[in-house]
């Protein structure tokens, strides 16, 4: 079997990164009474942080033993949803809040939205989930990057 931990390690550095990276740019946001940005200068911290997570995700796989070619299927590929199933089919539990940003995200982030095309009106109401609720999904991840969780 492959050692993937080098691998995992490196997502969880860059995954950090990223994480920091949106840290910094919320110090800079207004946010209405919900704990959602008012602008939408905000779409690049919601692109920062769901790399993030991607990046959390494939560690805490890979530190379980997924395959490091599996993860570069299609199936797999920035889809958060295809990614948190495949942790939690290892047993591994993930709080019903963080399932629920990440669901909300997960189209976002497979569809490179964030990236391209969120200002398109295609009809579907974007989901724009508090930041509070982005950082501590943010933070569960990346406890789970610890191969004893």
């Amino acid at each position: 079997m492959k050692d993937n931990i080098p691998l995992a390690v490196a997502y969880y550095l860059n995954g950090t990164n990223f994480r920091m990276s949106a840290e910094k740019l919320m110090s800079t946001l207004e946010l209405d009474s919900d704990g959602r940005p008012t602008r939408l200068t905000a779409i690049p911290l919601y692109f920062l942080a769901t790399h993030a997570a991607e990046l959390f995700l494939k560690a805490a796989l890979l530190k379980r033993g997924f395959d490091e070619l599996d993860l570069k299927k299609y199936d797999y590929r920035h889809n958060l949803n295809s990614l948190l199933s495949e942790l939690q089919k290892k047993e591994v539990s993930v709080t019903d809040a963080s399932v629920a940003t990440i669901n909300g995200l997960s189209g976002l982030h497979e569809k490179h939205a964030l990236r391209y095309t969120v200002l398109v009106d295609d009809g579907n109401k974007t989901y724009w989930p508090p930041l509070s609720s982005v950082f501590s999904m943010l933070d569960e991840l990346l406890l789970l990057t610890r191969i004893s969780t």
